[in-house]
């Protein structure tokens, strides 16, 4: 089972991307501020992230920055309606 983070702050389209990855039997972890999110990315194993760039705490951009600095592998996938 693949494990992904979802870092997105619309709550209601973190939780439909969510539901859309478990059924496609993946397991998702969530975290609605780019803070949170840099905690989880860093602190826990996951195969892939997908990270809005406009989140609160933290943007997307710096969140990503900061993963590679500390030297987080993970592919990252960006989501944005920019």
């Amino acid at each position: 089972i693949m494990r992904v983070l979802v870092v997105e702050d619309e709550v209601m389209l973190a939780e439909q991307v969510k539901n859309q990855l478990e059924q496609q039997q993946f397991s998702v972890d969530l975290a609605h501020d780019g803070s949170d999110g840099l905690f989880k990315l860093t602190e826990y194993p996951y195969d892939l992230a997908i990270i809005d760039l406009g989140l609160p705490k933290l943007d997307g951009l710096s969140l990503i920055r900061k993963a590679r600095q500390q030297e987080v592998k993970t592919p990252i996938i960006v989501l944005t309606a920019r």
